[in-house]
């Protein structure tokens, strides 16, 4: 085993200065997380509708209905909103940071009280 020391990076002061990882970045910021948050939130017409954030509001208590999509899709929520994180740390964006502020408080609405999280009802 290789007992080396491992300094901690901040993330917000990381600079990326390869052109093909920074575009690439760009790419992700500009256009996947905000075309991603569209369909998760079912305003893409052309994307077949997931009712993943909808599924949190259900179980949050914040909308009526019934659960829609597939049981895992919870991690698909998880997985913009780590984006997102990842995103904010290299370039502020007030907008996407206040929808991934809502997001986060409808998730933790949607938590069970011991913790457990899932918008499946079983």
């Amino acid at each position: 085993m290789n007992d080396r020391n491992v300094a901690e990076v901040d993330l917000h002061n990381l600079q990326v200065s390869d052109p093909l990882i920074g575009k690439c970045q760009q790419l992700v910021r500009e256009v996947a997380i905000p075309y991603q948050w569209e369909v998760l939130n079912d305003r893409d017409p052309d994307a077949i509708p997931s009712h993943a954030v909808e599924n949190f509001r259900l179980a949050a208590g914040r909308a009526r209905g019934e659960f829609h999509g597939t049981v895992f899709q919870n991690s698909d929520v998880a997985k913009w909103l780590e984006a997102a994180a990842w995103s904010l740390c290299q370039a502020p964006n007030p907008d996407l940071e206040k929808a991934a502020d809502e997001l986060i408080e409808l998730i933790a609405a949607a938590q069970c009280g011991d913790g457990y999280l899932n918008t499946y009802p079983y």
